[in-house]
C-alpha cells in the first residue's frame, strides 16, 4: 500500500502563523478531505505538498509513484475546444498516449450516466463552456489519467448539484481502483458524506476526524455548521 505523510509541518507568512506541526497521512484506496475557512491554509499546504511552494523543513514522505494536482484556479484559451485542452492536459499530465476512448472507458465504469455529458463538453469551444463545466471536465479527465495520487482543491466549488453528485461518484470510482484522493472542500456535508475520514484546520493544526457524528460530539455541536464555525473560531480567536 503507498503512502503520503506528512509530520510536523508548519509555515508561515511573515509573522503570520499557518500551520504548526501539523501532520497527517493519506493512503492508496481512501478519499481523505481537508476542511477549514478561507484563508486557513489549504492551498498552501497542497501548494507544499506540490513542490509550488518552498518549505525545507517540512518532513514529506511518499510512496506513490505518480500525483496529479487541480487548483482552484482555472482558466482555459476560449480560441480552443475542450478537446484541444484534454490534449495539451494529458500531454503534460502523462508519460504514456491517452485516448478519449480510454478515459470513457474509464468512467463508464465509474459512472455511465455522464458520458454523453461529457463527449458534449469534449466538442464545445472553452469560451462557452461555464466554469462549472470546465472543472468538472478538468476533474473527470484528471482522475481518469490513472496517477496514484490525486491532489483537489475545491473540485466542487462553482458546480452545480448534478455535477457535484457525479464528481463524488468518481472520486469514489476512483478510489476503489487503487488511488489515494486528497481533496479540500467548504462544504462539510459532502466531506462527512464522502469522505473516509477528513481533517479540519483548527489551531493552525490538523484536527483527525472518521465521521461527521463525532466532528459534531467534538465541538458539543448539533449540526455539521456549528461544529465547522467552533472549530474555526478556535483558530481565529473569535
Amino acid at each position: 500500500m503507498s503512502l503520503l505523510n506528512i509530520n510536523n509541518l508548519s509555515f508561515s507568512y511573515i509573522e503570520k502563523p499557518i500551520l504548526i506541526s501539523a501532520s497527517m497521512s493519506v493512503e492508496s484506496g481512501s478519499i481523505v478531505g481537508l476542511l477549514g475557512p478561507n484563508g486557513s491554509g489549504k492551498t498552501t499546504f497542497f501548494d507544499i505538498i506540490c513542490g509550488l511552494t518552498n518549505n525545507k523543513n517540512t518532513e514529506i514522505t511518499s510512496t506513490f509513484k505518480s500525483q496529479l494536482y487541480l487548483s482552484q484556479s482555472l482558466s482555459t484559451p476560449h480560441t480552443l475546444r475542450m478537446f484541444d485542452i484534454f490534449k495539451m492536459t494529458t500531454l503534460f499530465c502523462s508519460s504514456e498516449h491517452i485516448s478519449q476512448q480510454r478515459v470513457l472507458e474509464k468512467l463508464r465504469v465509474w459512472s455511465p450516466e455522464i458520458i454523453d455529458r461529457y463527449t458534449a463538453i469534449w466538442n464545445k469551444k472553452s469560451a462557452i463552456c461555464s466554469y462549472g463545466e470546465k472543472r468538472w471536465f478538468f476533474t473527470l479527465t484528471l482522475l481518469a489519467l490513472s496517477a496514484d495520487l490525486v491532489i483537489l482543491d475545491e473540485p466542487s466549488a462553482g458546480v452545480d448539484p448534478e455535477f457535484r453528485h457525479y464528481i463524488w461518484k468518481c472520486l469514489r470510482g476512483a478510489a476503489q481502483d487503487g488511488a489515494a484522493i486528497l481533496v479540500s472542500s467548504h462544504n462539510i456535508e459532502e466531506v462527512a458524506a464522502n469522505c473516509d475520514r477528513f481533517y479540519m484546520i483548527s489551531e493552525h493544526t490538523f484536527k483527525p476526524f472518521r465521521s461527521g457524528d463525532e466532528f459534531k460530539r467534538h465541538y458539543h455541536a448539533s449540526s455539521l455548521d456549528e461544529a465547522f464555525i467552533c472549530a474555526a473560531a478556535a483558530t481565529t480567536g473569535n
